[in-house]
C-alpha cells in the first residue's frame, strides 16, 4: 500500500461515487466530511514508510507511486501539509449543511482536494501546473447557479487561471535550461518573467485581481471561500518548491523585489477599496486580495523569519475566510440583504451571523486579540526594518479594511430591533460561534498554532 493511494486515489474515488449519488445532498456532505477528517487524523498519527496493521494484516506504507511515467511522492515531510489540507476540507464540508451549498459541492470539493494534493506530490513538480488547471476546471460547475449562465467573475477566473498554466510550464522549462547554462543572464530574466506572470495569474496578483470581487459577488460566498482557501495555499507551496529547487532563483533579489512590489500594491489598494465598499460579498473579495498581498510580503522578506511568518499566517487566514464565507451564506439563506444601503441588512435578523462576519473582518484586518494580530504585528515590524514606505502602505491597507468593517458595523443597526427568534438555526449558531471562539483563542494564545505551522516548511530544506 502507498501513501499516494491512501491520500490521493481513495478520496478521488470517493468523490466519483458521491457524484453518482449527488441527489442525496445531506449524505454526500457528511461522507465527504468524514473522509477528509479521517485522512487528516491518519496523516497526523500514521507513520509513513512503515508497516501498518489493518484488519489483522500488516501492510507496508510506501511513500511513492508511479503513474503514467511520473512519480507521486508523499513522505513524512508532507505530514503537516496533509493535516492542514484535509483538516481544512473537513472544516468546509462540516459547514456545508449550514451554508446550504450547491449539491455538487461535496463530490467536486473532495475531488479538488485530491487533485491539489497530487499537484504537490508529483515529480518533477513542474507537472503540477496541469493538475492545478484540472482542479480549476472541476470547480466551475460549483460556481455557476443551475439554470443561469456563467457571470463575468466566473469567466475571468477560468481565463486567468488557464493563462497561468502555460507561463508556469514555460518558466519551469527555462529554469531547467539555466541549470545547463547558468551564466546566461538573459535566459534567467526570461524565466523569472514567465514564472512571475504565471504566479500572477494563479494568485490574482496585481494587476490581474479585478475578477476576485466579481467572483465573490456572483457565486455563493461559501464556495468562493472554499476555493480561495485551497487554491492560493497550494500555489504558494508550488512557489516555494521553485525557490527550493533553483538556487539562482532564490538568490535573485529581482524576484523578491517583484513580490514585494506586487504585495504592497495589493494590500494597499484592497484596503482602500474595502474602505468604500457597500456590499459584503465584494468586501470579502477585497479581504482575499489583501491576505494574498500580505502572504507575498512575508515571502518577499527573503529570510527565515519571513517564511515563518508566512506559515504562521496560514491558519488565521483560513479560519477568517471560513467564518466570513459561512456568515455571508447564512445571511443569504435567510434572505438578508448584503448591501449596506438596503434596509434588509440588520443585526436583529441574524445576530450571530452578523457578529461572526464582523469578527472575521476585524481578524483579517489585524485587530488585537484576534487571530490575525499575532502574525500581522511582527510582519509589519520586519517590513519596517527593510522599508518604512512598504510598512506605511501595509498599515494603510489594514486601516482601510478595518474602516470597511466599521462602516458595516454602523449599517447593521440602522433598523429598530425586532422581536421573535433569531433567524439562524441551531447548527448554524453552533458553527458560527465555534469560528468566533477559534479566532479569539488563536489571537490570545498564538504560540501553539505558530509552532505547529512552522513544521509545514520542513520539506523545503534549501530555504533555510
Amino acid at each position: 500500500m502507498s501513501t499516494v493511494i491512501f491520500w490521493i486515489f481513495v478520496p478521488f474515488g470517493v468523490s466519483i461515487l458521491l457524484t453518482l449519488f449527488n441527489r442525496f445532498i445531506r449524505i454526500t456532505r457528511w461522507i465527504a466530511a468524514g473522509v477528509t477528517l479521517g485522512l487528516a487524523l491518519a496523516a497526523a498519527f500514521v507513520n509513513f514508510d512503515e508497516l501498518v496493521l489493518l484488519g489483522g494484516r500488516a501492510y507496508e506504507l510506501s511513500t511513492s507511486f508511479s503513474v503514467l511515467g511520473r512519480q507521486l511522492v508523499l513522505d513524512s515531510t508532507d505530514r503537516v501539509f496533509l493535516v492542514l489540507v484535509y483538516g481544512l476540507g473537513a472544516f468546509w464540508f462540516l459547514g456545508a449543511p449550514a451554508a446550504g451549498t450547491h449539491r455538487l459541492f461535496a463530490p467536486l470539493g473532495l475531488a479538488i482536494i485530491a487533485i491539489l494534493v497530487a499537484s504537490l506530490a508529483v515529480e518533477p513538480f513542474l507537472y503540477a501546473a496541469p493538475l492545478v488547471e484540472l482542479a480549476v476546471l472541476v470547480s466551475i460547475p460549483m460556481l455557476v447557479a443551475p439554470g443561469r449562465p456563467a457571470g463575468q467573475g466566473v469567466l475571468r477566473y477560468l481565463i486567468f487561471m488557464t493563462l497561468g498554466m502555460p507561463f508556469i510550464l514555460l518558466g519551469g522549462w527555462a529554469l531547467n535550461a539555466i541549470e545547463i547554462n547558468p551564466a546566461n543572464e538573459t535566459l534567467l530574466l526570461e524565466a523569472m518573467l514567465l514564472l512571475g506572470l504565471g504566479l500572477a495569474f494563479w494568485l490574482a496578483i496585481f494587476p490581474f485581481y479585478t475578477w476576485v470581487p466579481l467572483l465573490t459577488g456572483e457565486s455563493q460566498p461559501y464556495i468562493a471561500g472554499f476555493l480561495f482557501s485551497l487554491l492560493p495555499t497550494v500555489v504558494f507551496f508550488l512557489m516555494l518548491n521553485f525557490l527550493d529547487a533553483f538556487a539562482f532563483l532564490r538568490n535573485s533579489p529581482v524576484f523578491f523585489q517583484g513580490l514585494q512590489l506586487a504585495g504592497t500594491i495589493m494590500v494597499a489598494t484592497a484596503g482602500i477599496w474595502a474602505a468604500f465598499q457597500r456590499d459584503l460579498t465584494r468586501l470579502f473579495g477585497y479581504a482575499v486580495i489583501q491576505e494574498t498581498g500580505f502572504a507575498l510580503l512575508a515571502i518577499s522578506l527573503h529570510s527565515e523569519t519571513g517564511l515563518a511568518l508566512f506559515a504562521a499566517g496560514l491558519v488565521p487566514r483560513l479560519i477568517g475566510f471560513g467564518l466570513f464565507a459561512l456568515s455571508l451564506s447564512v445571511m443569504q439563506s435567510r434572505n438578508v440583504s448584503l448591501r449596506f444601503e438596503d434596509e434588509g441588512l440588520a443585526f436583529w435578523q441574524v445576530p450571530i451571523a452578523s457578529l461572526a462576519s464582523l469578527v472575521a473582518i476585524f481578524s483579517i484586518s489585524g485587530l488585537p486579540l484576534l487571530a490575525g494580530f499575532p502574525v500581522r504585528q511582527p510582519l509589519l515590524e520586519e517590513l519596517g526594518a527593510g522599508s518604512i514606505a512598504v510598512a506605511i502602505w501595509a498599515l494603510i491597507g489594514s486601516a482601510g479594511m478595518m474602516y470597511g468593517g466599521l462602516r458595516y458595523l454602523s449599517a447593521l443597526f440602522r433598523r429598530e430591533p425586532t422581536t421573535g427568534q433569531p433567524g439562524e438555526g441551531w447548527y448554524q449558531i453552533a458553527l458560527l460561534s465555534a469560528g468566533v471562539v477559534m479566532l479569539f483563542v488563536a489571537g490570545v494564545f498564538p504560540t501553539p498554532m505558530i509552532s505547529m505551522m512552522l513544521n509545514v516548511l520542513s520539506g523545503f530544506a534549501n530555504l533555510f
